[in-house]
């Protein structure tokens, strides 16, 4: 077997644009550059979270088993920075009772338009 490359954060910085996409996540380095047209919360998500080490944003967002297994295909190496320090058990508490991040995303987004539909019928029955 080949011994695997690890790469400085400096290297990791080298790939950050949507043609040359790396993450570091849990001590290792994914090129997900084939990825991001396919990811569930958008390319610019991912995007946004390289030059570092993302795994307190990977965590986050509460990502499934799946979407884990599925990184093994995209390894590259391992992160010269390390393993990040595990996160609260906040964070693996939501990744736990998430299928996927895209949900919790998703009702972020629509929350604010919740609130101004809630407006708008309490301001119409008052009228009426």
């Amino acid at each position: 077997m080949a011994e695997t490359k690890a790469y400085t954060l400096e290297e990791l910085k080298e790939h950050t644009t949507e043609s040359d996409c790396w993450l570091a996540i849990h001590g290792k380095v994914y090129n997900v550059t084939d990825f991001l047209d396919e990811h569930p919360g958008g390319y610019d998500i991912v995007v946004a979270a390289t030059g570092k080490d993302a795994t307190e944003d990977y965590e986050e967002i509460g990502h499934s088993s799946t979407a884990t297994e599925m990184l093994d295909k995209y390894l590259v190496g391992n992160f010269a920075g390390g393993v990040a320090a595990p996160k609260t058990k906040r964070a693996t508490s939501a990744s736990s009772g998430s299928k996927s991040g895209s949900g919790a995303a998703l009702f972020k987004a629509l929350l604010p338009l919740l609130f101004i539909a809630l407006a708008i019928a309490l301001y119409l029955q008052s009228k009426a």
